[in-house]
């Protein structure tokens, strides 16, 4: 698809980015290009605002997309768009240009043209050529320029959405250095731990309170969707040439082609001299070892029982994976987790003990200190232990307490006019904080970064705006989606024809 880009030296003149105008970084993926001849264009792809998408208007939508893929990714195009969702992307796209048409949003052909030519890779030495204007858009994004042109067009009325909220960001010098201090600074407490399981002993339950709790938390034990699958693994040295690569990921290639057309999965592999495992039941919480790949294990859990997903590359040559057995998520019976059940009813009501007695012991602790006493010393008059972190800033984990974002959040209310916290829960069990002292922020290394930090708020401000704006959009447009059950169709029909074949 790329090839243009690596001969020729263009692949060095071109940079693969916009230069200076907003573009909307959807999260692309590679769904479907084309719909077999057998499917009716004019068929409905889904619904937004209640207003049927045709086929034939939905599929426009995603090659405007995945243009818009290509240039935001550019070299990297083929890795990016099989880890991303092309189709909720366009539906995303469909919606925002709805949005534009309600509120009378246009762009005019010569926002079109200074769009353009505004574009990094369609500049040669830094101006806008239009021979390579013209050669990319015929060989790498395959359109006619006319529809490559709208398909700018939209994206221009879409970025207008957004511009009247972008345009008001702003963050003042107190603002970022405020922010800066608040990511980089560290604190230190001394802090005591009341752990639950100090008051289990003597709790009791009985099938009363265990079928009353089991009631009220039945998504507390939730089973997760879990798959079972078969994993072919094709070997390939670390050490191991281009062409020894090339030669390898075609084999692959050969195999998957072996299997979805019908041949004993066992015999194929073995003439392949790849390894076969079977994998027992897991679940994204806990994948399969067997599993090497994020890219196969979102794929999986993405298919349906009887899929051959891959080949995917690993350190270790390649995967292929079929699914064998796909269980949906359940709760499962009462009777089957009793003892589960009932120690977490024990849990729950040992850690409010704890919290009770916590909160106990800071009013009699904040009384002493207020008269003068040590922390150290009115925690050990309480039959307490008096602990000490080490200096440690926003979201880094904490010895003993583990990753706690309320344990970081109350360190760092605290100060010297204010040394004692109330009580604060972690997943050890509630704890009380005492203030020790405050590492600040160097200065020197601050004022190096001030400008790239103060770039990076934007961004992020930038995207969480957009991102509310389109889920307040997403909502409105109450989407109904057709597109998946098309999909499986179309599957089903080329599925068809490889058995005639």
């Amino acid at each position: 698809m790329l090839k243009v880009f690596r001969h020729k030296g263009v692949a060095k003149k071109v940079l693969w980015v916009i230069s200076a105008i907003i573009i909307i970084s959807f999260g692309f993926g590679f769904g479907m290009s084309r719909y077999g001849d057998s499917f009716n264009i004019n068929q409905s792809a889904g619904k937004v605002y209640g207003k049927t998408i045709s086929l034939k208007e939905y599929n426009r939508h995603y090659k405007n997309t995945h243009d818009q893929a290509v240039m935001m990714h550019g070299a990297n195009i083929e890795k990016v768009l099989s880890m991303m969702d092309m189709d909720n992307e366009t539906w995303t796209r469909i919606i925002l240009l709805k949005a534009a048409e309600d509120r009378g949003i246009k762009a005019s052909d010569m926002e079109v043209i200074q769009f353009i030519q505004t574009i990094a890779f369609f500049q040669r030495d830094g101006e806008f050529d239009k021979r390579l204007y013209a050669n990319i858009v015929k060989n790498v994004f395959r359109r006619e320029p006319r529809d490559f042109e709208e398909g700018l067009r939209d994206q221009i009325k879409i970025i207008k959405i957004f511009s009247p909220e972008l345009k008001a960001i702003n963050f003042s010098d107190e603002a970022v250095r405020k922010e800066y201090e608040h990511r980089n600074q560290k604190v230190q407490v001394n802090y005591t731990l009341v752990t639950p399981e100090t008051f289990a002993t003597g709790i009791t339950v009985d099938d009363k309170d265990l079928n009353a709790y089991f009631d009220t938390h039945r998504e507390d034990f939730l089973e997760p969707e879990a798959v079972k699958a078969t994993v072919i693994t094709l070997p390939l040295n670390a050490k191991a040439s281009e062409t020894e690569k090339s030669e390898a990921s075609k084999k692959a290639d050969e195999l998957l082609k072996k299997l979805n057309t019908g041949a004993d999965l066992m015999t194929a592999s073995k003439e392949a001299n790849a390894s076969v495992k079977d994998t027992g039941f897991f679940n994204m919480e806990m994948p399969s070892p067997e599993l090497s790949s994020l890219e196969l294990l979102q794929q999986v859990f993405n298919g349906k029982s009887g899929d051959i997903l891959g080949p995917v590359e690993i350190a270790q040559g390649y995967q292929i994976v079929k699914i064998t057995n796909k269980k949906p998520a359940f709760t499962p019976e009462f009777n089957t987790i009793k003892e589960k059940v009932k120690a977490a009813v024990i849990k729950d009501r040992s850690t409010q003990i704890a919290t009770d007695k916590t909160a106990q012991f800071q009013k009699t602790i904040a009384e002493k200190i207020k008269t003068g006493a040590d922390f150290a010393a009115s925690i050990k008059e309480l039959g307490l232990e008096s602990k000490q972190t080490t200096f440690f800033g926003m979201g880094e984990y904490i010895p003993e307490i583990g990753l706690s974002d309320d344990f970081i959040t109350a360190a760092f209310k605290l100060g010297k006019d204010n040394r004692l916290s109330d009580v604060v829960i972690t997943p050890r069990g509630p704890a009380i904080l005492f203030w020790v002292a405050t590492q600040p922020i160097d200065e020197k290394k601050f004022e190096e970064v001030k400008k790239t930090f103060a770039d990076s708020l934007y961004n992020e401000e930038r995207v969480r705006i957009m991102n509310t704006v389109i889920r307040s959009l997403r909502e409105k447009a109450k989407l109904e989606d057709f597109v998946g059950n098309i999909k499986m169709k179309q599957k089903a029909e080329m599925d068809k024809m490889r058995a005639k074949q």
